[in-house]
């Protein structure tokens, strides 16, 4: 890491793009190896005599862990390689690095990851906290001594550090938006068909 200069940390609606982009990576992959597990367990509970309630349990249970591993996997190996920074974090051309700018070790890229978890049960308030702090710092990043900054900090080129949001991030911005009102959309039509039955 190059010390000195100024450094463009990363705010919150370029983090929100990034992970909009990496969930969208994620759902395919969780989705494809849920349903194949969760084929290969009723197939298997059903041929051992396994009531459907047992079934459905373990399918989901199953589906669950293998979600939080291949995430976890994706996580931790992408903010510890070289780059820093996963596929969505790459489009919208942001990092994450330790406080002082070193690359991080795949054992505290593994800690960010489960210390989101403290970030999302606590309402997304830790994820909030990264609008809001000085170094734009989430709760996780706090507890792991991380930040997400631009691509080209801590850089032996850091004016080529960007403060605007840039195309992706608004793009990604405008989709996030459509689907949160398609979403409220359906789910009045929904509370609307349920109440007239």
């Amino acid at each position: 890491a190059v010390q000195g200069g100024e450094v463009v940390y990363a705010g919150f609606w370029k983090r929100f793009a990034a992970y909009l982009i990496d969930y969208f990576i994620l759902l395919i992959p969780s989705w494809i190896i849920g349903m194949v597990l969760g084929v290969g367990i009723g197939l298997g509970m059903g041929a051992a005599g396994g009531g459907d309630t047992a079934t459905g349990v373990a399918a989901q249970l199953v589906s669950g862990l293998a979600g939080l591993a291949i995430s976890m996997v994706y996580y931790a190996w992408f903010h510890a390689s070289a780059g820093g920074a996963t596929p969505g974090k790459m489009a919208v051309g942001i990092k994450v690095v330790r406080g002082n700018g070193e690359r991080l070790t795949l054992g505290r890229s593994i800690g960010r990851y489960f210390a989101t978890i403290l970030s999302s049960i606590i309402l997304c308030i830790g994820y909030l906290m990264a609008a809001f702090t000085d170094r734009k710092q989430a709760l996780h990043d706090m507890v792991c001594d991380t930040v997400v900054v631009d691509r080209w900090a801590f850089t032996d080129q850091p004016h080529l550090q960007r403060r605007e949001l840039g195309t992706v991030t608004v793009v990604m911005l405008v989709i996030g938006g459509l689907i949160l009102v398609g979403g409220v959309i359906i789910s009045i039509i929904a509370v609307g068909v349920i109440a007239n039955m």
